[in-house]
């Protein structure tokens, strides 16, 4: 498994990565409207898209998606209590920023809950290299989830978790008692997890203990 990290062209600089599994891969987090750089990269190392995979519906996460569908019809995966966060521009925060952002209900939009596994094939229960569980991390929203992935100890956090910090829990749908729960829950996993952030760089579960 490699995962390649590209800088949305967003006001946010939200990350997008690329999941590598072989020729195959997932799509994290598409936020820029025109994702060029990510579509670029994929046709240049002829790389097969199976998926694209939201952490949480906030507009600097979601951008991208219809730019990623244009390219290629793919399930879309998004927490359960994620789902409205797709149609809602007040709480995707799509007003916030005079964002027009509307996706076409007809895509193959897939929800998941805790301890769902998702692998190239979709929801499973095979073992793979690149099978995620989810780890459902309400606080930042309420939709927010974690793919965490055991054989390889990585998890791509989303806005739960930056290097050195957490994410804000005065939006709509936060709840900063929920984010207490859910960093509690993430300092469980294992002190060298590597955790890709949904902004800034990478750092680990035993980094972040420091700060909890």
């Amino acid at each position: 498994m490699e995962l390649i990290r590209f800088v949305n062209d967003n006001l946010a600089r939200s990350n997008c990565y690329i999941v590598k599994c072989g020729k195959k891969c997932f799509v994290v987090d598409p936020g820029e409207e025109k994702m060029t750089k990510v579509i670029d990269f994929l046709e240049k190392n002829e790389l097969e898209m199976v998926a694209v995979l939201l952490t949480h519906g906030h507009w600097d996460h979601i951008l991208g998606i219809n730019s990623m569908m244009e390219y290629k019809k793919v399930p879309l995966f998004v927490s359960e209590k994620g789902y409205e966060f797709l149609f809602n521009p007040e709480i995707s925060l799509c007003i916030w920023q005079d964002v027009e952002f509307k996706i076409d209900k007809s895509l193959d939009i897939r929800t998941v809950k805790e301890n769902d596994m998702i692998g190239l094939a979709g929801i499973t229960e095979d073992e793979d290299e690149c099978i995620f569980k989810i780890i459902e991390t309400p606080g930042h929203t309420s939709g927010d989830i974690c793919y965490y992935n055991e054989k390889e100890k990585v998890m791509i956090t989303g806005d739960t978790i930056f290097k050195g910090t957490y994410g804000r829990v005065d939006l709509p749908t936060s709840n900063p008692i929920e984010m207490g729960k859910s960093l509690k829950k993430l300092m469980q996993y294992p002190e060298d997890t590597k955790v890709y952030p949904g902004h800034s760089f990478d750092t680990t579960i035993g980094e972040e203990k420091r700060y909890y």
